[in-house]
């Protein structure tokens, strides 16, 4: 160290020297306005609740800057059932609440008293029939909202004038007619301060009453609108307006930063009602259908396995309870008193016999045997004759089976005295939200289910994981079931074990609507399991790859790549904002096959796209800079979506670009089906073709060469793991998914000259089938995606995938910190983790922190500090070139060349800095390059001048690259050969033309064939 100690003087000082000269310290970045979270209460007696909930929040979040969450329920009648107002704190996370529950029968004073004591602080928007709501003999309801309304008279218009037109709420607005609605009457006037008048025409008579107004007197503020009867009135976007303005006004927001559209997720639940009979799985009952409720002792839920399969008229279904415990019970009971004469059971095991017994009841409680069947030998279905006259249930209880296998039947068919009882199943809804978990019935062209966590039994969970297998030392559990996260097509980890899940049941072939949506999966009690999953973002086409950063999600989803922010971390998107514009094809064009497909956070602070070959023709990102690219390969871009380019081409499909904490970036590409191209194992240098599909048939000396050539297979996704869990054998590597071989591989590399080569054959790490992507965590635990079930690429059916997870056995690691809490001194020794994924996400909280002198002195002190891991001295380089407008401080570490081993990365940083760079400046740095030295030195070198000269043309800067024309190093070669035709360089590259050196000319010759101008035509006819 005692040799550095001048050089990091230096750097301390130069850091110190740009802040004071024209630096001032850098105050934190805004942040963007937060969403308002409002919860939207709706259901009741006499209003069409089924579109009115959804009118009422799509028209909100289209006009303004809020969240809507909503919980509604189906229930018509005058009391509801209302099961969040139970709990004092129902309103915990919420800016504001929108009542428009109809339950004027609602007499509980304790839940009415839970609703008041929350507004003495929230504030609330109430909307027509909450008017009418809790009418429970006190006068306090009618308080709190300001004014007391007992009835209403018929449906007419209503003329509606604003009284208060200078308002916030009013004062754009203008006086309206609407079509038939309900004129509220006003019985008493409290504390309310009206804002609009409506009168109506009954005949001869015109009546008139407040129906808008806001009150301040009842603890926080409220707006209140007795209008909005019919669905016409509120879809009308007057009333949308009003309602809009009114709740913002309410909140005290009503200003510029939030009469902006909400472009995030909400979550919509549906209180059921008690009970509710629903059958819309099966259409309409037939007149003689005798309807039937089913119940069981238990069910195997994981398989779909449902009572009410017992009766569905399939063969092919059936009960079964969850264990092999017998007894067990299926109870069938009647919607009407029901003759039974005879039951016929189609057991499961067909060629086995059961003891069981049937029960019959008249009133639930008191049960009579029908028939004994506990010494039952009959090795087939039975048949029973039995007279049960008017019973209200049935019961089959099995007592015991042959070979100990699980209570299960295909089948229970009855008759009564007019022959076959048509069976008809009746479910509550939750049963049918469950079933719908389990059955393609309603998506057959659209949609996908409501994710959910089900309570799986230990025999369901090993069912599924027999499919994985992992290496000895390691333990696998499920992390989550199709019925969490069906069609996992790419997953994310923050640091701390949440996954993100782009979940698309359209596959790579399917167009149809509202299949693609984001998850979020949490284990909150660390078992392996998740046990909360939402619908991060509930409706998106196409998701694909996915990063996690802080507050906020990068999505891949084309045509385009989103940030999503969710910034109170609740789960789900309250904000949006586009990145980049059509950096692929939509629907429109074709499927998301061979797509652009996933994206990748570096070290580097650039985000990286892993291209499939179809490319894209005219992508754009957030400042306008624009990209073509028809082909496979990787593409780049700065998190705010700017500095959009190309860093490699000429690959196929690849899925995923895992990268080192050094910058090595992988793929393993995918085979075009015979034509030559197998399954290849990619390295990826700055501005390299991997030759697919011009060169790599007759010109492979042009393009640079892959790792390896696997023959057949699918690549797939993939992960780097650099992570203190995993031993040395699977650590510190890059890790690929093929869909054919079913497995992740962990793959062993060396360097090689300005690359890499495979020192040994891939070891499958994660046996699973059909994998699609994995991750790891700060926790060094690994998230693999599997497509197991009936798809192959496309829906079919909502049963299909699952997600492990993978830990090191006996490992436990260090309890993650609390980024945001550390100080800047604590984040720069966070940058030495032993975790990459904890030295990212030190960086990134750096990353959002104000400059400081101190700050760059840490920064400078840790990336010369020789006893500090070279993956902590890199990050703390691009921490500090993306912190600083300067390029002072990384010119000095480059010029003292005292420390080879970060050269390549000083080099990199300092061609990369926002402020302006001089070409020559930089060539002073690098025509210092010794001979022999690292290869990715030059590789470096050569890359940032020919960025540089897109703003600074440099003959000289081209005439330096030419030389490397004649390197040893094919990768140098190619390197230098590429640059100078990104360049245009065909002076220089007309210089070593007639080199004595075969590879040399060559090398220059394959320059100039991409120079398409007059003047390389010029100079080849007068050569």
């Amino acid at each position: 160290m005692k040799r550095l100690l001048p050089l990091l003087l230096a750097v301390a000082a130069l850091g110190s020297l740009f802040l004071a000269n024209g630096q001032e310290k850098k105050a934190s970045l805004p942040e963007p306005t937060r969403p308002l979270k409002a919860l939207l209460i709706a259901g009741g007696c006499c209003h069409d609740y089924v579109k009115q909930h959804e009118v009422l929040y799509k028209g909100i979040q289209e006009r303004a800057n809020v969240r809507v969450d909503v919980m509604w329920t189906r229930d018509r009648s005058t009391n509801p059932p209302l099961p969040l107002y139970d709990d004092p704190d129902w309103a915990k996370g919420y800016d504001i609440i929108i009542h428009d529950e109809c339950a004027a029968s609602n007499k509980d004073l304790k839940l009415m008293e839970n609703i008041l004591e929350v507004h003495k602080t929230i504030p609330a928007v109430h909307l027509h029939c909450a008017m009418h709501s809790f009418r429970n003999g006190t006068d306090k309801w009618a308080k709190h909202l300001g004014l007391h309304s007992t009835g209403h008279g018929p449906q007419k218009p209503l003329e509606i004038t604003y009284t208060n037109p200078d308002h916030p709420i009013t004062k754009t607005l203008e006086n309206w007619v609407t079509k038939n609605e309900e004129l509220y009457n006003n019985r008493e006037i409290f504390d309310a301060e009206p804002l609009a008048l409506a009168t109506q025409k009954v005949g001869d008579r015109e009546n008139s009453a407040v129906v808008a107004w806001i009150n301040t007197k009842q603890g926080a503020p409220t707006f209140s609108t007795t209008v909005g009867h019919n669905t016409h009135t509120v879809e009308d976007p007057r009333y949308l307006d009003l309602v809009t303005r009114g709740l913002l006004w309410a909140a005290g927001k009503l200003n510029d930063d939030y009469l902006k559209p909400y472009t995030g997720s909400n979550v919509i639940t549906e209180m059921g009602a008690k009970e509710e009979k629903v059958e819309s799985l099966f259409g309409k009952p037939s007149k003689d259908a005798v309807k039937v409720k089913l119940t069981a002792s238990s069910v195997q839920v994981g398989d779909s396995h449902f009572p009410w399969r017992a009766i569905d008229g399939n063969v092919e279904t059936r009960w079964t309870a969850n264990g092999a415990a017998h007894p067990a019970w299926l109870q069938l009971e009647f919607e009407k008193p029901t003759t039974v004469s005879s039951a016929e059971i189609l057991w499961e095991q067909r060629t086995e016999w059961y003891h069981y017994k049937i029960e019959t009841s008249r009133d639930g409680k008191n049960w009579e045997i029908a028939h004994d069947g506990s010494k039952n030998q009959r090795k087939s279905d039975t048949k029973d004759r039995f007279n049960a006259q008017n019973i209200k249930s049935l019961r089959v209880t099995t007592l015991g089976q042959e070979t100990g296998k699980w209570p299960a039947l295909w089948e229970i068919r009855l008759k009564g005295p007019k022959g076959k009882l048509k069976l008809f199943p009746i479910l509550t809804k939750k049963e049918i939200n469950q079933t719908k978990g389990a059955s393609s019935k309603g998506f057959e062209k659209a949609g996908n289910i409501k994710p959910q966590i089900a309570q799986l039994s230990p025999e369901e969970e090993a069912a599924i994981l027999k499919d994985c297998e992992v290496p000895e030392g390691f333990e696998k559990s499920l992390f989550a079931s199709w019925h969490s996260a069906n069609y996992p097509v790419y997953v994310a980890a923050s640091p701390g074990g949440d996954l993100y899940v782009s979940s698309d049941g359209n596959g790579s072939l399917g167009r149809q609507p509202n299949r693609g949506r984001v998850l979020r999966l949490r284990d909150s009690d660390n078992d392996g399991r998740a046990d909360e999953v939402t619908e991060f973002i509930r409706d998106i086409d196409s998701p694909r790859g996915l990063i996690w950063d802080h507050d906020r999600l990068y999505l891949l989803h084309p045509p385009h790549i989103s940030v999503f922010f969710d910034r109170d971390h609740d789960g789900v998107a309250e904000e949006s904002k586009r990145l980049i514009s059509d950096i692929a094809f939509g629907f429109k064009d074709r499927p998301a096959d061979h797509t652009t497909n996933d994206i990748t956070m570096g070290i580097d602070g650039w985000i990286y796209i892993a291209g499939g070959d179809f490319g894209f023709m005219k992508a754009t990102g957030s400042d306008g800079r624009t990209l073509q690219h028809r082909g496979g390969g990787v593409v780049r871009f700065r998190p705010d979506g700017s500095n959009l380019e190309l860093f490699s081409t000429g690959t196929r499909n690849i899925l995923a670009t895992p990268m080192s904490p050094t910058l090595d970036m992988f793929a393993r590409d995918n085979t075009n089906d015979g034509g030559g191209w197998d399954v290849r194992f990619h390295h990826f240098t700055p501005l390299s073709d991997h030759g697919y599909p011009r060169l790599y048939k007759n010109f492979e000396k042009e393009h640079v060469h892959p790792l390896a050539d696997y023959g057949g297979g699918s690549g797939c996704g993939g992960v780097y793991i650099h992570e203190p869990g995993f031993p040395d054998e699977w650590n510190k590597a890059p890790f690929t998914c093929d869909w054919g071989r079913a497995g992740l591989f962990r793959h062993t590399v060396e360097p090689l000259g300005a690359t890499f080569k495979e020192a040994a054959a891939p070891q499958k790490f994660i046996k699973v089938s059909r994998p699609t992507d994995a991750d790891v965590d700060g926790m060094s635990a690994v998230y693999q995606a599997a497509w197991k079930g009936p798809a192959t690429f496309n829906w079919a059916g909502p049963d299909q995938g699952y997600i492990v997870r993978v830990t090191p056995k006996g490992y436990t690691p260090e309890p993650l910190p609390d980024f945001e809490k550390m100080s800047d001194e604590a984040l720069v020794e966070a940058l030495n983790s032993s975790s990459h994924i904890r030295t990212l996400a030190a960086q990134r909280t750096l990353l959002r922190r104000a400059d400081s002198i101190e700050l760059t002195e840490s920064l400078g002190k840790l990336s010369c500090d020789t006893d500090k891991a070279l993956s902590a001295r890199i990050a703390a380089i691009f921490t500090m070139s993306l912190r600083s407008p300067e390029s002072g401080a990384l010119m000095a570490l480059v010029a003292g060349r005292t420390l080879p081993e970060i050269q390549p990365f000083l080099i990199r940083a300092y061609g990369e800095v926002r402020h302006p760079v001089s070409v020559d400046g930089a060539l002073d740095l690098f025509t210092k390059i010794p001979e022999g030295s690292n290869p990715r030195e030059i590789v470096e070198a050569i890359f940032a001048l020919s960025k540089l000269n897109e703003k600074q043309g440099s003959p000289k800067a081209a005439v330096f690259i030419s030389k490397y024309l004649s390197s040893t190093d094919p990768v140098i070669r190619h390197t230098a050969y590429r640059a100078l035709a990104k360049m245009s360089a065909h002076e220089a590259a007309f210089s070593k033309v007639n080199s004595d050196d075969t590879e040399t000319r060559k090398a220059a010759a394959w320059a100039l064939m991409r120079m398409h101008k007059k003047e390389v035509v010029d100079g080849l006819l007068v050569r």
